[in-house]
C-alpha cells in the first residue's frame, strides 16, 4: 500500500516537473538543480521521452549534492548530474519557467548543444 502511494505521488510530481509551464516567472538555478534531481528520480520509473530514456534504479540514491549548476543561458539552466554508484553522468537542459527540455548523455548532449562541457 505504502508503494503504491508513493508511486501516486511521483507521478503527480512527474506531471508538475516535466509539464510545467510559464506563469510563474523563472525558477532560480538552485530550484533547477532541484527539478533536475526529481527528474532524476522520475526517470528511474519511466520512459518520459528524453534521450536517456527510462534509466538505472540507483538515480533514486543521488542526492542533491551530486548535481551541479554548469550553465545558465539565455532561457535555459543546464545541470550536469553524476551517479557514483553506476558511473553515469547525465545533462539536463531545463528552461528558465522549470521545464526538463532534455536529458541526455555526455555523448548526446555535446551533439545537440554544440559543445562539451
Amino acid at each position: 500500500m505504502l508503494l503504491k502511494l508513493i508511486l501516486i505521488a511521483t507521478i503527480s510530481i512527474s506531471g508538475s516537473v516535466f509539464a510545467h509551464t510559464g506563469g510563474h516567472g523563472q525558477v532560480s538555478a538552485d530550484k533547477a538543480v532541484t527539478i533536475a534531481q526529481t527528474s532524476a528520480k522520475m526517470l528511474t520509473f519511466k520512459d518520459h521521452g528524453m534521450a536517456v530514456g527510462k534509466i538505472d534504479k540507483s538515480w533514486n540514491k543521488v542526492t542533491k549534492e551530486n548535481f551541479t549548476l554548469l550553465e545558465q543561458s539565455g532561457d535555459v539552466y543546464i545541470i550536469k548530474g553524476v551517479n557514483t554508484e553506476s558511473h553515469q553522468t547525465l545533462y539536463f537542459t531545463i528552461s528558465k519557467q522549470g521545464q526538463v527540455m532534455e536529458v541526455a548523455e555526455p555523448a548526446n548532449f555535446k551533439s545537440d548543444h554544440g559543445h562539451a562541457h
